[in-house]
């Protein structure tokens, strides 16, 4: 036992994965008749930034649609079938995150 070698193996418990990086969207030319997607986290106020945002968008940049998500919670990640409804029906999306 006295010439008997051991070995420790270490984890790290971080991710190693490999960050993906992704491009912005073009800008759009206008807001005019677009149809824009909120999505409301649940903190405290969204709602209300959401609400008036969306006044703010219809009179003065000419919005004329909006499609509203409400998440279960701040920390719970928006469905992918929600994200992907939007990116099909929505000119933009906005995650309003607020307190």
């Amino acid at each position: 036992m006295a010439n008997e070698e051991r070995f420790v193996t270490l984890v790290h418990p971080g991710a190693e994965d490999v960050p993906v990086s992704y491009e912005l969207a073009p800008r759009m030319a206008s807001l005019k008749g677009a149809r824009i997607g909120l999505i409301d986290n649940r903190k405290r106020h969204s709602d209300v930034f959401l609400a008036h945002l969306q006044e703010l968008l219809r009179e003065r940049y000419g919005v004329t649609d909006f499609q509203y998500y409400t998440k279960d919670g701040a920390s719970i990640a928006t469905p992918p079938e929600v994200l992907a409804d939007m990116a099909k029906n929505c000119d933009a999306v906005i995650h309003a995150v607020a307190d």
